[in-house]
């Protein structure tokens, strides 16, 4: 059986891993502005400059496209209070999940060798970040099945 206590850390903690990746995104997007990297999944360029990309939501290759952090703080957000509700935490995994995906498909990935130590540093913010928010959204989702069954 699932404590209260338990419940309420896996809130806080689902809280500031949203922050850490909302953090983490606009990081990365103020080091994809000043490296001029454009976002380029799977090697699909669109004629846009790095900041217009940036505020379209296409993203950058070292920051994920602003509605995802939006969304990761909005779900975080409505997890409080709702101990039995898993939509909130699955939103939050998802986003991680995504945001480690996102971070594979993009090219500047397998080139570390162009990578000045302000991109470096983004992208390893990026993947801590998301890989946090994937574990605490799966940790919130165990913690709400649990309530669920209980």
């Amino acid at each position: 059986m699932t404590d209260v206590t338990e419940i309420d850390n896996t809130e806080r903690a689902l809280r500031a891993a949203a922050v850490g990746f909302a953090c983490a995104a606009a990081f990365g997007a103020a080091v994809a502005i000043r490296d001029d990297l454009p976002g380029e999944p799977l090697g699909i360029r669109v004629p846009l400059t790095v900041p217009t990309g940036l505020l379209v939501g296409w993203g950058a290759a070292v920051a994920a496209p602003w509605p995802m952090p939006v969304a990761a703080l909005m779900a975080a957000s409505r997890a409080s209070g709702r101990h039995g509700d898993a939509g909130p935490a699955l939103v939050c995994a998802g986003l991680g999940i995504a945001g480690i995906v996102g971070i594979l498909i993009e090219p500047l990935t397998y080139k570390p060798k162009s990578w000045t130590a302000t991109t470096r540093a983004a992208v390893l913010v990026h993947v801590a970040a998301s890989v946090a928010l994937a574990a605490t959204g799966l940790r919130r989702w165990k913690s709400s099945r649990r309530i669920e069954t209980a």
